[in-house]
């Protein structure tokens, strides 16, 4: 296996880190969008693993998060996400495609299906962050959308209790010492997530990519009844829901994580 780290020029510009992982032969390629706060890197068991089952992956650092550049947490558009990810996915010359997308990165893959319909053979997500269920106070959400217009790219801290990431506080502790995750957002950020949000209810029928969502039945950052009605809203036939047992937001660093990559796989291996 090669495994090798990189920078791509984004098509405004901006420097993004990519991650690669191949293998000598595979018959298939997945393209691995991560969470809010964190970066790709911290993925690297999760795609040797993909690998062993015969996958290439390839991940990126979303701008303003790892190793790529951009302010902390912000972006003007979530339409920038998309973008970069298409960037590098039109890097990959396998032509078996597939997304696996976790959280915040999971609602960038499901934008990017409303925007690059039929590019991914089939989508794998992980508690996507599809709606707001953990409480965000009122005047912060006010502030929020009120800083949008006049300062918006004014950062706030987003206080999130580490231990409802995940059970296992190996992975707890390892999130709260990493240095490349920020824990913060932007109110232009946080103000286009919400519009983004009410788009992908209006519109998520239309998606044509078989999706299949992942979730953690003790969830509290991502309830799971977000995926669930996530799930209900798509129209395509070809689509699965499926709650794990035991398991709190980061279902793919829970001890149980190699039953559900290959729950995954399995998925996308039918399409």
């Amino acid at each position: 296996m090669q495994c090798y780290e990189e920078d791509l020029i984004a098509d405004d510009g901006l420097r993004l880190h990519v991650y690669r992982w191949l293998p000598q032969d595979a018959h298939g390629a997945i393209v691995l969008s991560h969470g809010w706060s964190e970066h790709a890197g911290r993925y690297h068991d999760l795609a040797n693993w993909f690998v062993s089952q015969g996958f290439e992956v390839h991940g990126l650092d979303h701008r303003g998060h790892g190793k790529s550049d951009g302010r902390r947490g912000h972006v003007n558009s979530w339409y920038d996400y998309t973008r970069d990810l298409e960037c590098l996915r039109r890097t990959i010359d396998n032509e078996h495609q597939y997304i696996v997308a976790h959280s915040m990165g999971a609602m960038i893959a499901s934008l990017h299906m409303l925007e690059f319909p039929g590019v991914f053979r089939a989508a794998a997500l992980s508690g996507p962050a599809s709606d707001v269920s953990y409480p965000v106070p009122a005047l912060k959400r006010y502030l929020g959308l009120l800083m949008s217009a006049w300062f918006p790219a004014l950062t706030l801290k987003n206080h999130v209790d580490p231990k409802i990431i995940c059970g296992n506080q190996i992975v707890v502790d390892a999130y709260q010492n990493d240095p490349l995750n920020h824990g913060v957002v932007s109110a232009r950020w946080f103000a286009d997530y919400l519009k983004q949000i009410e788009r992908l209810k209006e519109q998520a029928h239309t998606i044509q990519t078989p999706v299949g969502i992942w979730h953690g039945d003790g969830d509290e950052l991502v309830a799971s009844w977000v995926g669930k009605e996530f799930f209900e809203r798509l129209n395509d036939r070809n689509k699965k829901f499926c709650l794990v047992k035991d398991a709190l937001h980061e279902i793919l660093f829970e001890d149980s994580w190699p039953q559900t990559a290959e729950e995954m796989k399995l998925w996308l291996e039918q399409y």
